[in-house]
């Protein structure tokens, strides 16, 4: 049977097929506000009336992911309490009126507070996201689930990369910036009529609540935080291993995820590229990522969590490499005209790696292991890597603005990738273990 057959044939599947496009739109949106942004910033400082330097930048990038940081730890359990598609509407809306004005400031003070609303509203996405597949989808299905709604962040990244890019050889900064407010606008009306919190709200039975460890060997058990308080869940996940594990390994692939925002102005003084030019080399992280992250998606439901071990310690590995590339390239004494290919050759690698490692393992433990606290333990996971992240861009504007500073940037990138290999393996090996103890008891 063939999709479109089925789309007609089968109902729930039509509306688990519209559910996840809506997020997957819903998030883009979001990503396209902080991505313009962030791909406009060679256009910034080199405003002569903005005065401002890479430290500067890195402030607002900071201040920015303080703004995701406290959302983190606030929308989470809005989500869980008023339901995903209220939050994620509400979210849309002031990342989209925060975005606007940001474009219309002039001082570093002003860029700060209003990238810091933007990114506070930006990230109630993920969490009302958990919200929303423990709602609809199975258990069997989350790894492709979150494997394709985390495309939408690197495809829309792309798009703004080379789109937006694109146009900042022809306009300037500010209309570049306001020119994604109409495509958020559109979507929110979209998704207003479409997206639906629950199968109930179109006539169909409700998820069923399920304990993530074990419910292949034991279909009829319920969660074991259904009767919990939020009290009570917190408690559970501060005993537990997993929980601290996976905090430190996205402490650290926040942090090389947040390569990203410096990415433009990293290739633009390394390279002497224009600002525009700058922007559309950028697309080769998202580029990389996107790709990983959908294939991946489904590769991880079908790996066993013995081969997960492997896979994404080697992935890891590989990313690591990559930075050590781009630490020897200077050094080298290859044709200038073949340094660019091989730089963005790694950046791309780099970012087909870490991508899958980033987003697929906390998010999937988070649906298994918090169940109708999903949201909150999502939040705190990210809250964990966004305030590793806060500080890391507060440091990495400075250092690289100083001499030599891309090389001593890479030098830290380097030695968090180590930090987030080990810790990533260790959480892996530990939930194997979880996985084996469960089906010892049943």
């Amino acid at each position: 049977m063939n999709l479109t057959t089925r789309l007609k044939g089968d109902p729930k599947f039509y509306w688990e097929i519209m559910l996840l496009l809506c997020m997957y739109g819903a998030y883009a949106v979001l990503n396209i506000c902080r991505t313009t942004v962030v791909i406009s910033s060679p256009a910034m400082l080199d405003d002569p009336e903005l005065g401002l330097n890479k430290t500067m930048w890195g402030s607002i990038l900071g201040w920015g992911t303080a703004g995701t940081l406290v959302g983190k730890l606030t929308t989470g359990v809005m989500a869980d309490r008023f339901g995903g598609r209220k939050v994620f509407l509400i979210s849309i809306g002031f990342c989209m009126l925060a975005t606007g004005i940001f474009g219309m400031m002039s001082k570093v003070f002003f860029f700060s507070i209003a990238f810091f609303i933007a990114m506070l509203a930006k990230s109630a996405g993920w969490p009302s996201m958990a919200n929303l597949i423990r709602s609809w989808y199975p258990k069997l299905w989350r790894g492709r689930i979150w494997g394709i709604l985390s495309s939408s962040s690197m495809s829309s990244s792309l798009f703004t990369s080379l789109v937006m890019g694109s146009l900042l050889l022809v306009i300037s900064w500010r209309w570049v910036i306001a020119s994604s407010l109409p495509i958020a606008g559109i979507f929110v009306i979209l998704l207003f009529f479409y997206l639906k919190q629950s199968p109930a709200d179109v006539g169909f039975k409700a998820m069923p609540s399920v304990d993530g460890d074990d419910n292949e060997n034991n279909p009829n058990a319920t969660h074991h935080l259904d009767n919990a308080s939020l009290g009570k869940a917190l408690i559970s996940f501060l005993k537990s291993s997993r929980f601290w594990l996976i905090c430190i390994s996205i402490m650290s692939l926040t942090i090389l995820m947040a390569f990203q925002s410096f990415l433009p102005l990293y290739l633009k003084e390394m390279f002497n590229l224009s600002p525009g030019k700058a922007g559309i080399a950028s697309s080769v992280f998202p580029l990389g990522s996107m790709f990983s992250i959908v294939i991946g998606g489904f590769i991880f439901d079908k790996l066993t969590k013995k081969q997960r071990i492997f896979v994404l310690g080697g992935m890891m590995t590989l990313a690591t490499g990559c930075i050590i590339t781009l630490l020897w390239l200077p050094e080298s004494n290859i044709q200038e005209t073949s340094i660019l290919s091989i730089g963005l050759s790694a950046i791309m690698i780099f970012g087909l790696m870490i991508a899958p490692c980033y987003l697929i393992p906390m998010s999937v433990f988070s649906l298994d292991f918090g169940g109708k606290h999903c949201g909150v333990l999502v939040g705190i996971i990210d809250a964990a890597g966004y305030f590793a992240s806060m500080i890391f861009e507060f440091l990495g504007g400075a250092v690289a603005d100083q001499a030599n500073g891309w090389q001593q940037f890479l030098h830290i990138i380097l030695n968090v990738s180590i930090i987030g290999t080990i810790s990533l393996i260790l959480f892996l090996i530990m939930d194997h273990r979880a996985l084996s103890k469960s089906k010892d008891t049943t």
